[in-house]
This record gives C-alpha cells, structure tokens and sequence, in this order.
C-alpha cells in the first residue's frame, strides 16, 4: 500500500513539472506575441506594414457627389432636375472571377449586351472584355516576373477599371443588366462595377432653357448659364466623404461625412404661359423674317414674370433659344420711353389719361425742331387725342406736348420722377 501511494506521487510530480514546462512556454509564447505586437504597433516597421494592409485593403478620400436641387415653376412643374446615371466598368482583378467561368458564359453575355446596346455588336463586346481580361493575365505575368528578378517596380493595373458600355445609362437598365449571363452573380465574382453619376434632365424639353440655363457636362463644375449659373451656390449642395473597404474579400462603400443636397429653387415661370409665349413670338418671327425677337409677359400687380422667351434665328432659317437678348441686348429706347413719359406726368398730376391735346397734321415745331407722327406725310388734320390715344398710338406729337406741359420750365422735375419710379436704378437679373 505505501509503495503504491509513493508510486502515485512520483507520478503527480512528473505531471506537474509537466505542466509547469507547458505554461511557462505559453506564457513565453504570450510575451513574444505581446512584445511583437507592442513593436508593431509602436515602430515605424508596424507603420510601414499598416499602411501596406491599408493600401491593400482600403481606398480613401472618395467624393460623394450631392444630389443637384430641382428648378420648379410658381406651381410646383419641375424644369430642370437631376437623374442618376451609372458607367459600366469590369474589374477583371475580381477576388471571386475564374477564367473558366468568364469563357463559359462571355459569349450570352455578348449577345445580351449587344440586343440591349446595338452601338456594339456581340462579337465587339466579347472583344472587349476578352481583352479585358488579357489585360489582367500579362499584368499578373509582368508581377511574377518582377518578384522572381527581384525588381521593386510597380506594374501599372489598367484592368481594373475596364469600360464596357460607351455611354452611361439609367437605374431601370442597370437593373436589368445585372440579370444578364455572368452578370448576375456577386460583383467579386462578375467583376461588374457601376459607377454613378449625376445628370440634368429637363422635363419640358427645351421650354424656357435659356432662362433656366445649363450645367457644365461635368456636373460637379456646376451652372453654366441661367438660373443654374445665377443659383449656383444654392443647388450644387455640398459633397461628402467616403472610403472603399475590403470586406470578406469584396468591396464596399463606407460613408465618412455623407453629402448634402443642393437646395430647390422655385422661380415665377407659368409652363402654359411660358410655352403660349414661345409659340406666339416664334410664328411672329416666321412672318416677319426678323433677326430676333424677345417677349415677356409679367404680372404687373406683382413685376413677376410669368413668361420670358428669346428667340434667334439659325442658319437653317428656323429660331431657337440663343442669346439673353432680354437681359444683355443694348439699344436706345425709342417709343418704349413714352410710357416713362406718361407714368411720370400721371403720378405728378400734369394730365389724366382724358386730357387732350391738338395734333393736326401730325407736325409740330418747338424751338426751331420739328416733331412728327407716323402719319405726317398724309397731310390729314387728326384733331385731338387724349393722352391715353396718343400712347396706344405712338404719338411723338402728344408725349412732347406732355412733356412741355409739365417741365419745360422745370425739366429737373421730369429727371426726378424718373429717379423715383427707379428707371434709373441698376438692374440685377436673375439670367446671367
């Protein structure tokens, strides 16, 4: 019995000098791996390898373009807002893509691609992402060989970023290319990558365009003309922040600061009004064969404008929004200014709109300078007219007489009322 006990303790002293052999190399073990990470953490080697993993794993300081605020007319009909468009790149680099799988399904995808985008055909598009992924095999090569010279030279990676569709195109159409052959599976397996970006979309087409304007193509440059140049500052909203993580080997976008939209603008435009005023200043301008014409048509009660239209004539002889003729046309203001006349003389209380005064023939002579009427070759003595017949007819010899009735002793006085109906004052327009 004592020998068996005696027996048992040997064997309890071997297992725990054991045991203590194993500990003491784990904690070792533990203080390597402490002391390893502290190192990394802390020494420019552990920098250098972070920002190695960190080039490897994640791209940053990308730009989240905000959504460009709408232009609206008085009731709410958009006239200009913003649509997502989406370019359509493959990522032949794709963790997920196998070569085997790309050849088995490229030839449905060509076909697909081509009866939804016949820019192409089926045998250019399999060329194109055919050569795509080439690209990648001589890259992959070129990388292999460098490592085994031992040559630190960077081999520049183009197809990772491979165009496939020429021109951009909608939400609905992305989402049905992502059901087309090979397309349809992950994006680290396919390697398809949409790229959005935003687009100016006027829904009334070209009504009203050069007072609401233009944006560069680049929209991110902003207004170009108009409404959209003018209100810049207010509907191009401010951009945000985002980085692209690897994540369970696939790519994702992770917002830093998220963009802010741009803010809408709701103008004075009447659409009804606006495409009458067009229509109209457009068959006067094919009737009369002018170089231009501009109308507008304003809510006097208000001075908001209800319509505004600026119409050149082409080389192929029809006419179409061109220069702001409105806002940046100069010239002497002829029989326009005979309503200043009136409106100073009204409000001064020199006439009323029943007053009368005597035209004749349509002569009248004033300091040695003769007047004259439209009509004055006629010789037909016309009498009277009132000040309100004399303006609808253009009447040079009523406005002067006007003129002379109320300030031709005191023509500062006829300065003055044009200062204070601020005829005078400079103009801010909302259409550069």
């Amino acid at each position: 019995m004592n020998e068996k006990q005696e027996q048992n303790k040997k064997t309890e002293k071997v297992l725990l000098a054991r045991y203590g052999v194993i500990v003491t190399l784990l904690m070792l073990f533990a203080a390597m791996i402490i002391f390893t990470a502290g190192r990394l953490a802390f020494s420019s080697e552990g920098r250098k390898w972070r920002e190695v993993g960190e080039k490897e794993t994640v791209i940053r300081d990308r730009v989240i373009l905000p959504e460009r605020g709408s232009i609206y007319t008085h009731d709410g009909r958009l006239l200009a807002t913003t649509e997502p468009l989406y370019s359509i790149y493959m990522d032949f680099w794709a963790d997920g893509m196998e070569k085997d799988t790309l050849y088995k399904y490229v030839g449905e995808l060509s076909h697909a691609l081509a009866d939804k985008f016949p820019d192409r055909t089926a045998a250019q598009y399999k060329r194109v992402i055919l050569n795509g992924w080439k690209m990648r095999e001589e890259e992959q090569r070129q990388i292999r060989e460098n490592r085994e010279r031992g040559i630190d030279k960077r081999v520049p990676i183009r197809s990772r970023y491979v165009k496939i569709l020429r021109r951009d195109i909608s939400y609905l159409d992305l989402k049905e290319i992502r059901t087309f052959p090979f397309w349809n599976q992950r994006s680290n397996r396919s390697g398809l990558i949409a790229e959005e970006r935003n687009a100016r979309k006027k829904p009334f087409g070209n009504l009203a365009t050069r007072t609401v304007g233009s944006v560069f193509k680049d929209l991110d440059k902003g207004g170009a003309s108009g409404l959209e140049l003018k209100y810049d500052s207010l509907l191009r909203g401010v951009p945000g922040v985002k980085f692209r993580q690897k994540i369970q080997g696939k790519w994702m976008d992770v917002v830093e600061k998220p963009a802010e939209a741009g803010w809408d603008i709701v103008t004075t435009l009447d659409a009804e009004i606006q495409d009458i005023t067009e229509r109209a200043l457009r068959e006067k301008l094919l009737e009369t064969e002018a170089e231009s014409g501009t109308a507008i048509i304003m809510e006097v009660k208000s001075g908001e404008i209800k319509g505004i239209a600026n119409l050149d004539r082409m080389s192929n002889g029809d006419y179409a929004e061109g220069n702001p003729n409105a806002f940046s046309y100069m010239n002497e203001p002829g029989s326009t200014f005979k309503t200043v006349t009136v409106m100073v003389a009204l409000d001064d209380g020199v006439v009323t709109p029943t007053d009368s005064f005597y035209v004749g023939n349509g002569l009248f002579q004033y300091n040695r300078r003769w007047v004259r009427d439209h009509y004055w070759r006629r010789g037909q003595d016309r009498g009277y007219f009132t000040v309100a017949e004399g303006l609808a007819i253009s009447s040079n010899v009523v406005m002067s007489k006007i003129a002379l009735k109320g300030y031709e002793h005191h023509p500062e006085k006829f300065v003055e009322g044009i200062n204070r109906i601020g005829l005078r004052k400079q103009l801010q327009w909302d259409v550069p």
